[in-house]
């Protein structure tokens, strides 16, 4: 077996070899692709209406700017702030999507997902951005110690 051969070889199992946290991300990532993205879901024991003006309290804590909120549709999204690199050619700004469902035991339950939306190159055209979730994320944490006042079930 010739050296290019072997090398391509070692280079594909290295590959094929990655971390764990690198296997788990492709696998959410595929898994992804076909069922939406994963939201991070924890329940509390309060009624919508109370969970619903903490979570968007948290969520202005955070620095986000609510674009949608509604009590009654239990939704509450938002924006970061905009950041640029440092040529301002492109740019990066996070957003937030908050479900709230009323369980039969009269709690709630809370679903969030963040996400990150990068603009690469806006000579490109502006809006040419892709966004991708957020997982495992800072910004979930943080979110839900805004919310940590509730007892969680």
């Amino acid at each position: 077996m010739s050296l290019t051969i072997r090398l391509l070889v070692a280079c594909f199992c290295l590959t094929l070899a990655g971390c764990e946290t690198t296997r788990h991300d492709v696998a959410a990532s595929v898994r992804e692709k076909f069922t939406g993205p994963t939201y991070v879901r924890r329940s509390y024991a309060a009624d919508t209406r109370t969970v619903f003006e903490s979570a968007r309290a948290s969520v202005e804590r955070l620095g986000f700017r609510i674009t949608r909120a509604g009590v009654a549709q239990g939704v509450i999204e938002g924006v970061s702030r905009l950041a640029s690199d440092d040529d301002l050619r492109g740019s990066r700004q996070h957003t937030v999507k908050i479900q709230l469902v009323a369980t039969l035991d009269g709690g709630t339950e809370v679903a969030v997902l963040f996400t990150e939306v990068i603009e690469a190159n806006s000579d490109r055209g502006v809006g040419q951005g892709i966004e991708s979730p957020l997982r495992n994320h800072p910004l979930y944490e943080s979110f839900f110690v805004g919310l940590s006042q509730l007892p969680a079930r």
